[in-house]
């Protein structure tokens, strides 16, 4: 399984206005400085939690449906995989399910053939009730499902705690003289942040 986002957020999961009132700029000379290491630090801080922040387009990519045979290039017996397709996190909607059939034809899934599943910390896609996913050709990417992922299309949706990690971080930042300051009980607080938000450990 690959998983690749192909659009990026179009918004920042802050506010330009918010970041700089945290850094304390005045005038717009620095906007964009303050934009790329905003989108830095909003990266790393999805790379850590496990989770997209703001809408943005991706691609998870199958050699075959879960709990359908899967034969392998260089393997010689099939293998079953887990019941239910593992999602970029939290998923706003599915765009669409593809997949090769076994006479090499592209078909579409039906968006009443299969449902989503969130948790607070996963998304997944499995079958509909009473249904079960088709069998493919043999392809590194004979099933493509893409879908929208994030908390919404506006900073309001990033949660508190993601918010406020992302300026914290931004001051920090660009104020590396009292960094060392910072590593001590204000720093731990700061990273203790991302606990409520994580997807995994």
């Amino acid at each position: 399984m690959t998983k690749l986002r192909t659009v990026a957020p179009t918004v920042l999961a802050v506010t330009l206005v918010d970041a700089k009132l945290a850094l304390r700029i005045d005038g717009d000379d620095m906007d964009a400085l303050v934009t790329i290491w905003t989108k830095g630090i909003i990266g790393a801080l999805e790379h850590e939690v496990g989770q997209c922040m703001m809408e943005q387009t991706w691609e998870v990519r199958l050699p075959c449906f879960p709990g359908v045979p899967c034969w392998e290039i260089g393997r010689a017996a099939p293998r079953q995989v887990s019941a239910e397709i593992s999602l970029p996190h939290p998923v706003l909607s599915v765009t669409s399910v593809s997949y090769i059939d076994q006479d090499g034809n592209t078909q579409l899934l039906a968006p009443s053939a299969y449902r989503i599943n969130r948790t607070r910390y996963t998304s997944t896609l499995s079958p509909a009730r009473h249904a079960t996913w088709p069998a493919t050709a043999e392809d590194c990417a004979a099933v493509v499902v893409v879908l929208q992922c994030g908390y919404g299309d506006s900073p309001s949706k990033t949660p508190e705690e993601a918010q406020l990690y992302i300026l914290a971080k931004l001051a920090e930042q660009f104020d590396p003289a009292s960094r060392m300051e910072r590593d001590t009980v204000q720093s731990a607080f700061v990273d203790g942040l991302l606990d409520r938000c994580r997807s995994y450990a």
